[in-house]
């Protein structure tokens, strides 16, 4: 990947999910000439800059790559709670709003928050 094109992609808001991202990825790659991708090559909805919808952030991540002592699941989990959490305090604990502002709809908010044991 160029190294303009990881900055492109972290300015887009990514309305829909983790499928979302691996969609333009994999379309990119088929439109890219070679096997570099360049920022010309992703083709996006609309820019992160027209987008009105508040943002979580996503703490930056902690791990040191030579310490495999911590499984994926449990590091992602753990980021997953914390923006779980910064959400419903940015909310006020409204759950409705919460689950907008993480893009997920009201019952996926609820059944995380059960299967992390946030409640």
């Amino acid at each position: 990947m160029a190294p303009n094109t990881l900055a492109f992609l972290q300015s887009y808001a990514f309305p829909g999910n983790v499928r979302e991202l691996e969609n333009i990825l994999e379309r990119a790659l088929t439109l890219a000439e070679g096997n570099l991708i360049r920022a010309p090559d992703i083709h996006l909805r609309k820019p992160a800059e027209a987008s009105t919808a508040p943002r979580i952030v996503a703490p930056e991540p902690e791990l040191d790559m030579d310490d495999r002592t911590m499984p994926l699941g449990s590091y992602l989990g753990d980021l997953e709670k914390e923006a779980i959490r910064k959400a419903l305090e940015q909310t006020r604990y409204n759950k409705t709003a919460a689950a907008k502002l993480l893009g997920m709809s009201f019952r996926q908010l609820r059944y995380r928050i059960k299967k992390l044991g946030l409640e």
